[in-house]
């Protein structure tokens, strides 16, 4: 279960309208919050160490 962020009450999922005030997160908070939480677990390090793992082995299979 989730709270809504206006009015507090318990909603049945997160990106889900809040049944008591009809408040729902626009796609701005969603994508605010989704970088937030990548940010906090240091899932950007991650992509970025894949990413340069790809392409070192590019650039080896090329040579």
């Amino acid at each position: 279960m989730a709270t809504c962020r206006k009015c507090g009450a318990r909603k049945r999922r997160w990106p889900r309208s809040c049944p008591a005030c009809r408040a729902g997160s626009g796609r701005a908070d969603v994508a605010a919050e989704g970088a937030d939480v990548a940010v906090a677990a240091g899932a950007f390090g991650w992509i970025v160490r894949g990413v340069t793992g790809l392409v070192r082995l590019v650039t080896r299979a090329l040579n």
